[in-house]
């Protein structure tokens, strides 16, 4: 009997504290609640309701989580622990707050990328099941997954312009996944064939690996054509330290190895970006952009190999002091074959179409406005060159002080206001390849010119005589000769200096020459005197002038005589703006 009372004992009392456990359950568990919280540094858990399906299942309704300036809402939450744990999120919505002020005690540290997201991976590989339909993400974008088991699981991100729908695996510290055919954009666009990729997170790095296949895209500033790869990938590094964070990028599927890191200090905010490419081939340079990039040079086929190292520094505190070091070492370079017009053209006799004109000027002896470099009046050079490019004769294609400037403006709007370009850039951009603003015209003619000045395909003289031949100096004139023609009705040779100070003065905008001249004089303005001085003073260092004459040579001296005066009377349109 005794036996059999201990017996009932000891199988009734764990029934009864059960079921008492069971009947407050909805009392203690805001208390195991606030242990939970707790642990994931959680600020507030709010539901409307819960049910308590079943001992390990809870649903819950009208849920919101807030950590931080982050706020997920959830109109329903299914919760189940234990040995297989899972989690349904049905109409979530996961948005950053308008308003957020930081707490007043010192914050605790953030846990570093890498550890979050190690974090995060393990707590997704213990759910048995993980249901989310859909969340709503920043920017437009909203996230469906549907995982059961440990096997892989289908996943689905949509935005307004398309979707990234496809395949993820996860694995201790690693998630892997593959994407199907898609597309992303509206006018400019991103598709794909195949995507696939890995997420990695070790003790210090975080690391992200990307390809795809017949990758092909359009952006009207990056380039007027459509853009393609057969196969391309990268991987992103990135290295937590506190005090010099990096991140390090490498191609992948590409023939040119590289390297380029982004370093950048938070106090004071500064940065640093550094690419270095050990010796490659300089055909492996051209095949690693993709196909439609170049114009020019994608018809190049070159020799020899070549490294690069470069390294750009910048202070957002010193916004003037922006850093630049390139250092290029090129070896055996030889042109194997170039289809096309290309710049050994440039050193014959050729056809020139100018931009925006139906004239083709041949640029040649036979030509009679055609002037050889030594039969360019010195004066006329020298006033051009320190008006366009007074270091044409000592640099190697590129100003590095205006190129500075160039990317400076070029940052704060956003856009491609200034150029920096040089007598061998507008060169080769009048004649080689378009006035389209696009990142790879660029490119292209920063490669094209480095080409022509490193390896002397053309002359510093052929370079010269070429731009006085076809720079536009006014409304359809081209070159010195018509422009002596069309301002003083002179020949070249017999210009004055003040007359060849001026046609130096309008060059940057030779379309709206009437806005340097009086109106009633025909002569240019006398708030050109100091841009005079300059010039004579330079005239005066090249022994071109004696020291005297300086004060002599006035705006009001250089008067129109030609075609131009007549123009002056005819009101202003389009075609004279510049």
């Amino acid at each position: 009997m005794k036996r059999g009372r201990w017996i009932a004992l000891s199988l009734g009392l764990p029934l009864l504290l059960g079921g008492i456990g069971w009947l407050t359950r909805y009392t203690w568990l805001p208390h195991a609640l606030f242990f939970f919280l707790q642990a994931y540094r959680i600020d507030r858990l709010r539901y409307e309701g819960v049910l308590w399906e079943h001992p390990t299942d809870l649903q819950f309704t009208g849920v919101l989580i807030e950590k931080g300036r982050w706020e997920l809402e959830a109109d329903k939450v299914r919760v189940r622990v234990g040995k297989r744990p899972a989690l349904h999120v049905w109409g979530g919505r996961l948005r950053m707050k308008a308003t957020w002020e930081a707490p007043a005690e010192p914050p605790t540290r953030p846990l570093a990328p890498q550890n979050l997201l190690a974090s995060l991976l393990a707590w997704l590989a213990k759910l048995d099941t993980l249901e989310m339909v859909p969340v709503e993400l920043p920017y437009n974008l909203r996230l469906q997954v549907s995982k059961q088991g440990k096997g892989p699981f289908p996943f689905l991100i949509e935005h307004p312009q398309g979707c990234l729908q496809g395949e993820a695996r996860l694995e201790p510290n690693q998630l892997h996944f593959t994407a199907q055919p898609g597309e992303v954009g509206g006018a400019a666009y991103l598709r794909w064939e195949r995507l696939a990729g890995s997420l990695q997170v070790r003790a210090e790095t975080l690391s992200l690996t990307l390809q795809g296949w017949r990758v092909e895209g359009y952006h009207p500033r990056l380039a007027s054509r459509v853009l393609r790869y057969d196969s391309v990938g990268g991987v992103a590094v990135w290295i937590h330290r506190p005090d010099t964070p990096f991140i390090e990028l490498r191609p992948l599927l590409l023939p040119l190895q590289a390297t380029l890191q982004l370093r950048w200090t938070p106090e004071p905010l500064s940065w640093s970006l550094q690419l270095q490419v050990p010796p490659q081939p300089h055909q492996a340079y051209l095949e690693a952009f993709p196909k439609g990039f170049f114009t020019c040079l994608s018809k190049a086929w070159l020799g020899g190999r070549s490294a690069l190292q470069l390294h750009l520094r910048y202070h957002p505190a010193l916004p003037d002091t922006l850093g630049l070091e390139v250092t290029w070492q090129p070896e055996g370079f030889t042109i194997q074959r170039w289809e096309g017009f290309s710049p050994l053209h440039l050193r014959e006799p050729f056809w020139y179409r100018p931009y925006r004109s139906t004239r083709e000027i041949w640029v040649g002896p036979e030509n009679p406005a055609f002037l050889s470099f030594r039969q360019i009046t010195p004066y006329v050079l020298l006033a051009v060159l320190h008006s366009e490019d007074g270091l044409f004769f000592q640099h190697q294609g590129f100003h590095k002080a205006h190129l500075l400037r160039a990317i400076l403006e070029n940052w704060r709007c956003r856009c491609f206001r200034r150029g920096a370009g040089t007598l061998t850039m507008q060169v080769v951009r009048n004649t080689l390849l378009n006035r389209e603003k696009t990142l790879a015209r660029k490119v292209e003619e920063v490669l094209l010119t480095a080409l022509i000045e490193r390896f002397r395909l053309l002359s510093k003289e052929r370079l010269a005589e070429l731009y006085f031949n076809i720079v536009e100096w006014g409304p359809e004139v081209y070159g010195l000769t018509e422009a002596a023609h069309f301002y003083f009705a002179k020949e070249p040779q017999d210009l004055t200096i003040p007359e060849a100070l001026f046609l130096g003065a309008i060059l940057p905008s030779p379309r709206a020459y009437r806005y340097f001249v009086e109106e009633k004089t025909h002569c240019a303005l006398p708030s050109l005197s100091w841009h005079f001085r300059k010039i004579a003073g330079f005239l005066v260092l090249q022994h071109y002038l004696p020291p005297d004459s300086v004060e002599t040579i006035k705006p009001e001296r250089a008067c129109l005589t030609g075609p131009a005066q007549r123009l002056l009377q005819a009101p202003a349109s389009h075609d004279t703006l510049p």
